[in-house]
């Protein structure tokens, strides 16, 4: 067996420890690089719900005044009508109604998702953000069909106002 010279032995010890504390180092640098890209992913993806979010907002706050127009127009109808024209449009004036305090109470609950969203233990928690998006969908949905609602009315309304003598 050959016998290493004490010096060379110490410089290839001392260069085995220091590659081992720097693949150390490494593998803890990167596993922060890591977590730091997952923190900024979910940032990302916090700020695009928020991004959804005022969008569904601002759609909700149109529908609640198409609605309340669409509710006048139906009155100034009703008020020129007669009989079952009258009750017709004193039923979709109503419906109207229905639809503007729901849209604005649909506002209501998007701005307490949208302060949930802001809290940043939830960025933390997968679960719940999973759980926060799928209730946004549900709330687009809910938006999209009351403006669907909202256009099939209007062509109501345009029917109705060419069976009302002027």
């Amino acid at each position: 067996m050959q016998r290493i010279p004490r010096p060379t032995f110490m410089i290839a010890v001392t260069t085995v420890a220091m590659m081992t504390a720097s693949g150390t180092a490494l593998t803890t640098l990167g596993a922060q690089g890591q977590r730091q890209q997952q923190q900024q992913q979910q940032q990302a993806a916090m700020q695009q719900q928020m991004a959804q979010m005022q969008q569904l907002m601002q759609q909700t706050d149109r529908i609640a005044t198409r609605a309340q127009q669409l509710s006048q127009t139906f009155g100034q109808q009703m008020e020129r009508s007669q009989g079952q024209a009258r009750h017709q449009q004193q039923i979709f004036q109503r419906m109207c109604d229905s639809v503007n305090v729901s849209a604005r109470e649909a506002r209501q609950n998007m701005d307490r998702i949208q302060q949930m969203l802001k809290d940043p233990g939830l960025a933390k928690d997968p679960d719940m953000q999973r759980d926060m998006d799928r209730l946004r969908e549900h709330v687009g949905t809910m938006t999209t069909s009351m403006e669907e609602m909202l256009n099939t009315m209007d062509q109501v309304q345009q029917r109705l106002r060419t069976r009302v003598p002027q």
